[in-house]
């Protein structure tokens, strides 16, 4: 059952993320970008997407930390361990998105 649970609780975040990058590909499209920006439009909404994610779940994570047990050191070691998870997957993403955002930006500035 918990197993169950946890697949589901998984469906839904990423219906969220989906959705929230569907958001942001509208937004885009509605701004008239042209086709051949779509490739670097889907690596940037899905990488934005994730960002504004792995941001909130990195603010859980810390506010967890903040309400820890000082004397738990297994749980102060592993909410630090899942604040390297989300900080490296922030890392990654912030990486990848920038050349296909300073293309997309540029794109409208010359318009």
């Amino acid at each position: 059952m918990s197993e169950e649970i946890s697949t589901h609780g998984n469906l839904e975040v990423a219906r969220l993320r989906a959705e929230k990058a569907h958001q942001i590909l509208v937004k885009l499209k509605q701004s008239h970008l042209p086709e051949n920006y779509d490739l670097q439009l889907s690596k940037f909404c899905t990488s934005l997407s994730d960002i504004l994610f792995a941001h909130q779940n990195l603010n859980n994570l810390i506010d967890s930390f903040f309400q820890a047990d000082t004397k738990d050191f297994y749980e102060i070691g592993d909410l630090i361990t899942d604040m390297i998870v989300e900080l490296d997957h922030l890392n990654w993403h912030t990486n990848h998105v920038l050349s296909d955002a300073k293309d997309i930006a540029q794109h409208f500035y010359a318009k």
